[in-house]
């Protein structure tokens, strides 16, 4: 136990940062196959293309 107790404020904050790291990496990796399981196709709005309202050219010298 002495390498434990010869351990520093700094360095602890350091292994501490690290493990919280780690931690937050594999909440976004089962939240994030949380979320592609969950995604069915039909709950996104589909995005339709734009409708051509009138594609002949306008007369505007008669």
């Amino acid at each position: 136990m002495g390498l434990l107790s010869s351990i520093e404020l700094p360095h602890w904050l350091m292994i501490a940062g690290i493990i919280l790291a780690i931690v937050g990496v594999f909440g976004l990796v089962i939240t994030g196959n949380k979320h592609a399981k969950s995604d069915a196709p039909g709950l996104l709005p589909e995005i339709s293309p734009p409708s051509q309202l009138d594609s002949s050219p306008h007369k505007d010298n008669e």
